[in-house]
């Protein structure tokens, strides 16, 4: 009997560590692949087949390694989900997978956004975990940690938004004193461009006859 309720414990603990970590990788559904609907088999076998099939070993480890940097704790589910259910491991691991992709392209555009952007990852995850683990419990202190992540989460938001605001300010001011100069009629503008670009054409010439006439000296003298 106690070995019965201890097998039954585990695995409902195994569900649940498998549904807390699919709930920390939840992603836009635009992300998630489309079910082949011609297929014969199972949905549930297409879709784990189709997660083992996609998970290769540098994906794995650089998942792993991912969340081992950025959040433990998932680092630590993904581990033991990898031991239970190594089907909702491999699920799990192309989830996150997306999320690194997804936040790489923002580094590459933008190296300042991406800080925030892994930030916000962050928060999100660990906020994540903790309600799962505070749906069973309801324990205060859990309460008390996603609390403090949501203020700062909000904290972190406003001066982003603060910040953009700056440099959209200064994008204005600069576009505004390039229509203060363009105020000028175009006919005035045109007149000081032609100017300017005739004045360098004649420098170069001139200055390609002094050439001209250097070389004929020199080649006169040597003959």
């Amino acid at each position: 009997m106690e070995l019965h309720l201890n097998q039954t414990q585990n695995s409902v603990e195994q569900y649940f560590v498998a549904g807390l970590i699919l709930l920390t990788l939840m992603v836009s559904p635009l992300l998630a692949a489309p079910q082949d609907e011609t297929s014969t088999e199972p949905k549930a076998d297409v879709a784990e087949k189709k997660a083992r099939s996609e998970v290769s070993d540098a994906d794995r480890d650089a998942a792993m390694k991912f969340a081992a940097d950025n959040h433990p704790e998932l680092a630590r589910l993904l581990e033991q989900l990898q031991k239970s259910r190594p089907h909702e491991f491999s699920r799990a691991i192309k989830e996150l997978n997306q999320q690194v992709q997804l936040l790489e392209r923002v580094r590459e555009k933008n190296a300042a956004k991406y800080q925030g952007q892994l930030e916000a990852w962050r928060k999100a995850s660990q906020i994540r975990v903790l309600m799962a683990r505070w749906s069973r419990s309801k324990d205060v202190e859990l309460e008390k940690q996603v609390r403090e992540l949501l203020r700062t989460r909000r904290e972190a938001k406003l001066a982003q938004l603060k910040a953009d605001k700056e440099r959209i300010a200064e994008q204005q001011r600069k576009i505004d004193e390039q229509l203060a100069a363009m105020a000028v009629p175009i006919e005035s503008q045109v007149d000081r461009e032609w100017e300017q670009l005739s004045k360098k054409a004649g420098s170069k010439t001139n200055s390609d006859a002094k050439k001209s006439d250097t070389s004929a000296a020199t080649d006169g003298v040597k003959k």
